[in-house]
């Protein structure tokens, strides 16, 4: 099937309710989005040339030059079936596609390779900031035993004060090169390499929020594959450490204690507010049953 089959996209209340329902269940899940970076390495050689792909990787490494046919290869192949085994997938909007052919590679490689065959709910790429606008990160985390951090930088402690987490385990790994973070080891292959040998779910059903460029797709997989839920939360991660691309101040963690608590009914006025704002090629949210009253 192609993505031109596909019904409106799922709002971050639909995912945000699926997340739910597989912690409940201890079902595994894979939550991941697509964008410019991914579209570059899915589209390899195909639509996208090796030019591409050696300024791509140079932003996230010195020695790029390093990484070779093979290697790329080895990140594509993985990649693909990332998508492949994702549950749900988030997909760049048309203004997106029309802007930058790495941009547009996404829907392209999806429909060329077949990626689409398990029929996953398709929702939009800026899905990890939907989420946070409507503080949807609150209920999802809140008083969880366990979470599991894949990011260039360790937030755990926050995270642990401001949701009354148990225990946070921080799996780092180095971000790119204007934000590398607390990490040293090369990403890749070195440090993607050693994610691989000590990544850890430590029951089915347990969850991680990832946040690791197109590597962090792969890593969704292999919790999936691994009994867990894995959320692909992107440069959020930034965000919530005050660094990077922070932007506008409500992708902050500070917006969680600014407002301690959020009626449904605000939460998806806030929501639809973003979707107008930025014209999304996304459905409106609506009474949103099958919610708390508040968060």
């Amino acid at each position: 099937m192609t993505l031109a089959a596909y019904s409106p996209r799922e709002t971050a209340f639909d995912v945000y309710r699926r997340i739910m329902d597989s912690l409940v269940a201890r079902s595994p899940l894979s939550v991941i989005r697509l964008g410019d970076g991914e579209g570059t390495l899915l589209g390899y050689p195909e639509i996208i040339g090796r030019r591409d792909v050696e300024y791509f990787m140079g932003r996230w490494m010195r020695d790029e030059a390093d990484v070779g046919e093979e290697l790329v290869g080895r990140l594509v192949s993985e990649l693909r079936e990332a998508v492949v085994e994702a549950d749900v997938l988030g997909l760049p909007r048309h203004r997106q596609e029309i802007s930058d052919p790495r941009w547009a590679a996404v829907r392209q490689a999806v429909n060329m390779h077949g990626l689409l065959s398990r029929h996953p709910s398709i929702t939009h790429t800026c899905l990890h900031r939907a989420m946070q606008h409507a503080l949807l990160f609150r209920p999802l985390l809140a008083d969880r035993d366990f979470l599991g951090i894949v990011t260039p930088r360790d937030v755990s402690d926050r995270l642990c004060r401001l949701f009354r987490i148990r225990r946070v385990v921080w799996y780092g790994v180095r971000g790119a090169l204007d934000e590398p973070g607390e990490v040293g080891m090369r990403h890749y292959p070195e440090g993607f390499e050693w994610m691989e040998e000590k990544l850890r779910v430590p029951y089915p059903g347990a969850l991680f929020l990832v946040g690791a460029g197109p590597w962090g797709k792969i890593y969704c997989s292999w919790i999936k594959r691994r009994g867990g839920v894995a959320v692909d939360i992107g440069s959020l991660f930034d965000s919530w450490a005050g660094v990077g691309r922070v932007g506008h101040p409500v992708r902050s963690l500070d917006v969680y204690e600014e407002l301690p608590r959020i009626s449904r009914e605000q939460a998806v006025r806030r929501y639809n507010g973003l979707i107008a704002h930025f014209e999304l090629d996304i459905r409106q949210a609506g009474a949103e049953q099958g919610l708390p009253d508040a968060w």
